[in-house]
């Protein structure tokens, strides 16, 4: 039997020693960054620590003088940490925890929201199904261009933040006026965070039914202390919750003129131009109608953060955001012209999104492949995704199922993408499984009609890798 963790209540100060279990997750790896940059000793382990794509990450760790050891218990072990911090993808039975089982364990987001509380800053909370990491760096970037201080902890590599020894999920400018973080609603760890602002960008279901999942978010906004941003449906669902001050948005006009909305939608070749109230017209190289919507959520929030410029300062500002690794990230294309995108997507909501942008890019039909990002997840979205492939999908599309990622830990191993595949196809979608990545690839080269490739999938770092391979394969054909 695996004996009880022994938990931590809040982050020990400065200089303490802080041992990350699972560093090489995008949220750890950015939660080292800034406990190094308060003064903390730091180091972690990941269980993945040679696996593909990982050796870049690791290698800027190592680089800003962060230890990483393989996860066998060997770190702790040499560098005797005063707190062990894990997220909760991690099991009980760590090897790392077996070691100092005396050690106390701080929650990733509870260590998080300790080092946020402890700064001067006025904190920015992110938070939603969809968007989320993409509205936190793009919030960051306009508040940098429009002249303010900030510290940035974010979801996803920010192309305006990296470097060749920075990831590119945290930047901090000295003494910064504000502090822009994303919060996660599938652990249910957002509770942990008092922001003087909280943004809740939409409500999907590929974690929890709606019902608890607005439960969640109606607890994150009772401890905003300031002001929210909300989609105006969502802000009737959540009346009771919150701050009394509520700056609100959606995806068209509505009724209410305080409610802002993008408009004038025109797809670009490397991007997309909209008009944002008080902005004007946007020349953004972010692509999509969703780009439009999350470039909204970022006025509103601005507007929520008390942060007035002149209109094309404000627009200045919002072009100026260069975008997030893997999202919709062009990569390059096949030796017959056909574009291919790798996109972050692992939601139906952010499935079909990336599609419908994908469509809008290049034109139609597409080869969409998607990699499930773990067993649970793939088996909770299951019905969901059915009904939206039977919307999102057009005639000669082709959507091919990578098997699921399996990151090690617990797991049922069901459903499998061939079980899945083969429920999709029974009722007439054009799905099919591929048992392996060189299967994708003899399928992308046998798709001679495509305008687009599309590479779609979370948390594992090889999919990059994999969806440049993807551009030889279209070559193929």
């Amino acid at each position: 039997m695996t004996a009880p963790l022994c938990h931590a209540l809040t982050l020990p100060l400065p200089p303490a020693r802080v041992f990350l279990v699972g560093i090489g997750g995008i949220g750890m790896s950015g939660l080292a960054q800034y406990l190094q940059a308060r003064g903390y000793v730091v180091a972690g382990s990941d269980r993945q620590l040679d696996g593909p794509g990982r050796e870049e990450l690791v290698a800027k760790l190592r680089r800003l003088g962060i230890a990483v050891f393989p996860q066998d218990g060997s770190g702790p072990r040499d560098f005797h940490p005063d707190v062990l911090v894990a997220s909760a993808a991690v099991e009980p039975g760590n090897p790392d925890f077996a070691v100092c089982p005396d050690c106390p364990v701080c929650p990733r987001a509870r260590a998080l929201a300790s080092l946020l509380d402890r700064e001067a800053g006025r904190q920015i909370a992110v938070a939603g199904s969809a968007g989320k990491t993409t509205v936190t760096g793009w919030l960051a970037a306009s508040l940098r261009a429009l002249g303010h201080r900030v510290l940035v902890v974010d979801g996803g590599y920010m192309l305006d933040a990296e470097s060749a020894d920075r990831p590119g999920n945290f930047a901090a400018d000295p003494d910064p006026e504000f502090l822009v973080v994303e919060v996660d609603e599938s652990d249910k760890s957002l509770v942990e965070f008092n922001p003087q602002v909280g943004v809740v960008l939409n409500a999907g279901t590929d974690h929890f039914g709606r019902d608890e999942l607005l439960t969640v978010f109606g607890r994150f906004l009772d401890r905003c202390r300031d002001a929210c941003v909300l989609p105006a449906e969502l802000a009737l669902e959540l009346a009771g919750h919150g701050p009394e001050r509520r700056v609100r948005f959606a995806p068209t006009a509505v009724a209410d003129a305080t409610v802002l909305h993008p408009s004038g939608y025109t797809p670009c070749p490397r991007g997309a131009a909209f008009h944002i109230p008080g902005a004007g017209v946007v020349e953004s190289r972010q692509f999509g109608q969703h780009s439009a919507l999350n470039a909204t959520a970022v006025v509103a929030a601005l507007q929520a953060a008390g942060i007035t410029a002149p209109a094309a300062s404000l627009r200045e500002a919002l072009t100026s955001f260069r975008g997030i690794r893997q999202r919709f990230e062009f990569v390059g294309t096949t030796a017959h012209g056909i574009p291919v995108y790798n996109d972050y997507a692992h939601n139906v909501q952010k499935i079909a999104a990336a599609m419908e942008t994908a469509r809008d890019a290049a034109g139609s039909p597409l080869v969409a492949l998607f990699q499930p990002h773990g067993y649970g997840p793939f088996g909770f979205m299951r019905a969901a995704l059915r009904e939206t492939l039977s919307q999102a999908l057009r005639p000669g599309d082709c959507f091919l199922l990578l098997p699921v990622y399996y990151a090690g830990g617990s797991s049922s191993f069901a459903p499998t993408a061939d079980e899945v595949a083969a429920d999709y196809a029974a009722a007439g979608l054009a799905v099919q499984a591929v048992e392996s990545r060189a299967a994708a690839v003899r399928a992308i080269a046998a798709c001679t009609t495509a305008r687009a490739i599309l590479v779609m999938g979370a948390r594992d770092p090889s999919l990059p890798d994999f969806a440049a391979s993807a551009c030889a394969a279209g070559s193929k054909a």
